[in-house]
C-alpha cells in the first residue's frame, strides 16, 4: 500500500483543457518526453495497542520523484518514475496508465519484473478512484464516487465510498488553476499468512485530497492529503501451537503535502 500511495501522490499528472466558457474537461494527454519532478513532505503517527499497552510513533520523510514520459499510444501511457527517500538511493517503476488517469500496472521495478517482486496492483485500490468524471466542468461540480474492489486474500469485495467536486477556479503566481477535493471512506480488510501465523487486519480509513492543477500546462502545481484510519489486527498463532491469538489495534495519521518544482538543470 505505501508504494501504490506515493505513486499515486506522484503521478497526479492530468491536462485539463478549456470547453465552454468557466468550465474545464480532465484528460491524460501528456507528449513522449514531457518529464516533471515533484517533492513530498510526508508524515505518520502511529498508535498501536498490544493486549492493553500502546505505543506511539511520529516519522516524516521527503520523496523526490521525477517522472518522464516513454510512450503514448490510444489508450496507454507509460510512465517511467524515479522516486528518491530522504536522499537514498533511488528506485526507478515503469508504470502504465490509461486515458482515464488509471494506474494500470507496474511493469518493471528497477529493470526486474514487477511480478517477480510480488508488486501486483490489479487487486490494490485503483488510483483513478480519486480522479473527476470526464466531460465539461464547472467550480460546484460535484459527484458521488462508490467502486466495488476485490482484495486479494478476502472472499468478499470492499465498496469504497466517498465524494469529490471541483471546488474552485482561481489565479496562482499569475496562472489560471482548479481545485479539485475528494473524500474518500475506504474499508481495510486484509489476511496475510507469516511465518508466526495468519494475521487479520479489519478497520476503516478515510481521507481528503486538495489538489490544484495548473491550467496552462495541466500539471498538478500542489496536493494535500490527509489519511485517517483504525484497525483491529488479531495474530493467530501457527498451526500446530497451542496458544491464544494476539489481539492489537493500530490508529495511523499521514499527511501529505506534495509540490511541483523545477527540473534540475543537466
Amino acid at each position: 500500500m505505501p508504494i501504490r500511495r506515493l505513486l499515486f501522490v506522484a503521478l497526479s499528472l492530468l491536462v485539463l483543457s478549456g470547453c465552454d466558457p468557466h468550465t474545464i474537461e480532465i484528460r491524460f494527454e501528456p507528449a513522449v518526453g514531457d518529464a516533471y519532478r515533484f517533492r513530498s513532505d510526508v508524515r505518520t503517527e502511529v498508535a498501536r495497542t498490544i493486549e492493553g499497552e500502546t505505543t506511539t510513533e511520529d516519522a516524516s520523510s521527503v520523496l523526490d520523484a521525477t517522472e518522464r514520459v516513454i510512450a503514448v499510444d490510444d489508450d496507454e501511457v507509460r510512465i517511467e518514475v524515479t522516486l528518491e527517500r530522504d536522499g537514498t538511493t533511488q528506485r526507478t517503476y515503469d508504470v502504465r496508465f490509461d486515458r482515464g488517469d488509471r494506474l494500470t500496472a507496474i511493469d518493471l521495478v528497477e529493470g526486474v519484473p514487477a511480478d517477480a517482486l510480488g508488486l501486483d496492483l490489479a487487486t490494490d485500490l485503483p488510483a483513478d478512484v480519486a480522479s473527476p468524471p470526464p466531460g465539461p466542468l464547472e467550480p460546484g461540480t460535484a459527484w458521488v464516487i462508490e467502486r466495488v474492489v476485490e482484495i486479494a486474500g478476502e472472499a468478499d469485495p470492499i465498496v469504497v465510498r466517498g465524494t469529490g467536486r471541483i471546488d474552485a477556479l482561481g489565479v496562482v503566481d499569475g496562472n489560471d488553476v482548479a481545485v479539485v477535493v475528494v473524500d474518500l471512506e475506504v474499508p481495510i480488510r486484509s489476511t496475510i499468512e507469516t511465518a508466526d501465523g495468519e494475521v487479520t487486519v479489519r478497520g476503516e480509513q478515510t481521507s481528503r485530497s486538495r489538489t490544484t492543477y495548473d491550467l496552462t500546462d495541466g500539471a498538478a502545481r500542489s496536493d494535500r492529503t490527509d489519511i485517517t484510519g483504525e484497525v483491529a489486527v488479531i495474530v493467530a498463532p501457527p498451526d500446530g501451537i497451542d496458544a491464544a491469538p494476539v489481539e492489537g489495534a493500530i490508529a495511523y495519521r499521514i499527511e501529505t503535502r506534495t509540490r511541483r518544482v523545477p527540473q534540475a538543470k543537466a
